[in-house]
C-alpha cells in the first residue's frame, strides 16, 4: 500500500492554496514509483478586480493546470505591464516550469486542479520503469490535451473515496499522468546517433513515444528532433535506417490506424476524425486513407463499424 508521508504532502498541497487564496482545499497524494510525490489539489474561488495577483515560489517542479471551467487570466511579470486577460476554455491545461516561479492575475469564478509535478518524476520515469530520458517539459498554455483531461475526470470522485480504495488506484492513474507528459512534452538531451547511422532502441522508442502522444497536431520533422535531442538531419535519416520508412511515413500510417479505430468505434463525422488525427484537412485525409487501405474512409467505415 502506498505510505504517506504527510509533513512532503502539506507543504506541496498548502503551499498550493495559500498562493491561489483557497481555504480547505481537497488534495490527492500520489506515489506513482518510489520517492517523489505527484500532488493534486482542486481549486475553486471567484476573484475581483481589487484581488493580488497570484503568485508561485520557485521550485524544481512544474505546475499542470488542468481548467475545470472557462478561466480568464494572464501573465504577471516584475520589470514590465501584465499580459491582456486571455480566456482559457474548460477542458484546456497550462503547463509551466517553476524552476524561476511564476505570477498570474485570475478575474471572475476559478476553477481547475492543480497538479504539483517534482522534477524527479522525469528521473524515476527512467531508472524505474524505463522510459527513454527527458530533462525539461515544454511550456504550453490553453491547449487541449484529452488524456490529462480523461484522467482529471478520473481523479474528481477519488478526493472523497476512502483511503484503503483510493490508494490502490492513485499509483497507476498518477504513473500514466507521469508518462504521458514525459511522452508528449518531454524534452530529451541531446543525442547522436550510433556509429552505424541508426538509432538506438532507446533512442527509437523516444521519438515513436512522441510521435504517438502528438498525433493530433500537425507536428513536423524540426519539432520532433527539438523534442527527441537530434538534429533535423539526423533525425530523418537515423529514423530512415532503422525503421526503413521516414517520419513522414510513420505518421501518416499511424494517423491511419487511429483513425481506422476511430471511424469503427464512434460517430464522429469524417471531417472530425481528420482534425483528431491529425490531418491537415478533411480532403488531406480522404487521400491519405484512400491511398493507404484502398477505400474511402465513408466507406471503410459502412464496411467495418460494429
Amino acid at each position: 500500500m502506498m505510505k504517506t508521508n504527510v509533513s512532503e504532502f502539506l507543504a506541496a498541497s498548502d503551499r498550493i492554496s495559500a498562493s491561489f487564496g483557497v481555504e480547505g482545499a481537497k488534495a490527492l497524494l500520489i506515489r506513482p514509483l518510489s520517492a517523489a510525490t505527484l500532488s493534486v489539489v482542486h481549486l475553486g474561488r471567484s476573484y475581483g478586480d481589487g484581488d493580488d495577483p497570484i503568485f508561485l515560489s520557485p521550485d524544481d517542479a512544474f505546475l499542470v493546470m488542468l481548467y475545470l471551467v472557462d478561466v480568464d487570466h494572464c501573465d504577471v511579470w516584475p520589470d514590465r505591464p501584465s499580459a491582456p486577460l486571455k480566456r482559457y476554455p474548460e477542458g484546456s491545461i497550462c503547463l509551466i516550469s517553476l524552476k524561476d516561479g511564476a505570477a498570474i492575475s485570475v478575474r471572475g469564478h476559478f476553477e481547475a486542479l492543480a497538479f504539483h509535478i517534482p522534477s524527479a518524476h522525469l528521473s524515476e520515469l527512467t531508472d524505474e520503469a524505463g522510459e527513454p530520458r527527458v530533462d525539461n517539459l515544454v511550456t504550453c498554455r490553453g491547449i487541449a490535451d484529452q488524456v490529462i483531461r480523461n484522467l482529471g475526470a478520473a481523479l474528481m470522485p477519488m478526493f472523497d473515496m476512502p483511503d484503503e480504495v483510493r490508494d490502490t488506484l492513485l499509483p497507476h492513474i498518477g504513473l500514466a499522468f507521469n508518462a504521458h507528459l514525459a511522452h508528449r512534452y518531454g524534452r530529451s538531451p541531446t543525442q547522436y546517433l550510433a556509429a552505424s547511422g541508426r538509432l538506438s532502441p532507446t533512442q527509437e522508442r523516444r521519438v515513436k513515444n512522441y510521435m504517438a502522444a502528438n498525433l493530433s497536431r500537425d507536428i513536423n520533422i524540426d519539432e520532433i528532433a527539438d523534442a527527441s535531442g537530434f538534429s533535423s538531419g539526423d533525425l530523418a535519416s537515423g529514423f530512415m535506417k532503422t525503421t526503413g520508412h521516414s517520419v513522414r511515413e510513420w505518421l501518416s500510417t499511424n494517423r491511419v490506424t487511429r483513425a481506422q479505430t476511430q471511424l469503427r468505434k464512434t460517430g464522429e463525422s469524417v471531417a472530425s476524425v481528420a482534425q483528431l488525427c491529425g490531418f491537415r484537412n478533411e480532403d488531406a485525409f480522404i487521400e491519405a486513407f484512400t491511398n493507404s487501405v484502398g477505400v474511402s474512409p465513408a466507406n471503410w467505415r459502412l464496411r467495418n463499424r460494429h
